[in-house]
């Protein structure tokens, strides 16, 4: 498939190609999160808090928002055991003594209404996001509910529903979730949203510089450091949605094996003879690194209180995991770069590369020719 680069840089054509409006929902995430901030008191939250800590906690979202439910799930295991619940039941030991989030973006899933339904009756401590009078919302009963503005586009909804949950988390003290931190994760949001504007030519514009590099690459996204991989597994799955194109994420230090195999099997750049006929070879696809949180320092005061072991893992182990594989990008011939973020806290930092992981996405399918914005099976289906 052509990738048409000079589309990136038309504004009139690529706004006439977004039919959906994809980009301008994407430059709304830092807006949905300060909508979170100003409505919870609506949201009726607080009356949950200083209850016990649940004993386990459930998280179901539509697939849309899927890297919410693991971003949720990544927070909360250290302080509680916490799982994505993807069966249309609730477990069998799931009780009064356990917390289900639910997120919706349009209301009409029925297996979260159905799990909703039964957290309800089995009277655990629940809260809920979705849309005002839908399944969903009528049966969280008298769960907290974050009632979701009907227009959002499903593929740019991701904050709608994770500003509530993350405000859930910190009523039910599984991790503190401040509202100064949201702000700050709207701030965030709204630099890579102006980073990434569509009126940016692609030599000022990092996500459309990027979406041209991996028009011609498999991308293959490493994440150094706890949130990184789940930021790194949202760009993969950006991509993938988005663009359509076969796109790998690993976890960094652990997944270092498979990212380096993967960059082996495309050897070398080839040599060859500079007068060889090229007409008749194929292009080859090779790899394209893109690392998120490998940049700053390991012992960096602003990504908060940390255990020895998780500043050797999580940071110092996974940042030198990383080295190894732009070193052996280099040595392949193959491009590699990482996400620039800015500093601040894990949460707002996590924020921003997603963020800049989606413009790249939706620029690449804009410029294969798609309509990233355009609804698909996930959308579909219920």
């Amino acid at each position: 498939m052509s990738f048409d680069e000079g589309l990136l840089d038309d504004v009139e054509r690529l706004d006439a190609r977004d039919d959906a409006r994809l980009l301008w929902s994407l430059a709304t995430a830092g807006a949905q999160v300060r909508r979170a901030v100003e409505t919870v008191a609506d949201f009726g939250i607080e009356r949950l808090r200083g209850a016990e800590m649940p004993r386990a906690l459930l998280v179901a979202t539509d697939s849309a928002p899927s890297s919410a439910s693991r971003l949720i799930t990544r927070l909360s295991c250290t302080r509680t055991p916490a799982l994505t619940w993807h069966g249309v039941e609730l477990p069998r030991w799931a009780g009064p003594a356990d917390a289900l989030l639910v997120g919706s973006v349009d209301g009409r899933h029925p297996r979260l209404a159905e799990l909703a339904a039964q957290g309800a009756q089995r009277g655990l401590a629940m809260a809920v996001v979705a849309p005002a009078d839908t399944e969903v919302a009528a049966a969280a009963g008298r769960a907290p509910l974050h009632e979701l503005p009907r227009e959002l586009h499903p593929r740019a909804a991701r904050w709608s529903i994770l500003a509530p949950l993350l405000q859930a988390l910190d009523v039910f003290g599984v991790n503190p979730i401040p509202s100064g931190l949201l702000i700050e994760v709207a701030d965030a949001l709204d630099e890579q949203a102006e980073l990434c504007r569509p009126d940016g030519d692609a030599f000022v514009n990092p996500a459309k510089a990027l979406a041209i590099e991996l028009s011609q690459a498999i991308p293959l996204i490493a994440g150094a450091g706890a949130l990184a991989g789940v930021a790194a597994r949202a760009i993969s799955d950006a991509l993938q949605q988005f663009a359509g194109v076969t796109s790998v994420s690993v976890s960094l230090p652990d997944g270092v094996g498979r990212a380096g195999s993967l960059l082996r099997g495309a050897g070398p750049a080839p040599a060859g003879d500079f007068f060889r006929d090229r007409l008749d070879e194929p292009d080859q696809i090779r790899p394209r690194l893109l690392v998120v949180g490998d940049d700053g320092t390991a012992e960096d005061t602003l990504l908060g209180d940390r255990s020895d072991a998780q500043i050797q893992l999580d940071e110092k182990a996974a940042r030198r995991a990383a080295r190894a594989l732009h070193e052996l990008a280099e040595n392949l011939g193959l491009r590699s770069s990482s996400v620039q973020v800015p500093n601040g806290d894990p949460l707002a930092r996590f924020a921003a590369a997603a963020a800049f992981g989606e413009f790249t996405a939706a620029y690449l399918g804009f410029g294969l020719g798609l309509d990233p914005g355009a609804r698909g099976p996930a959308e579909r289906a219920h």
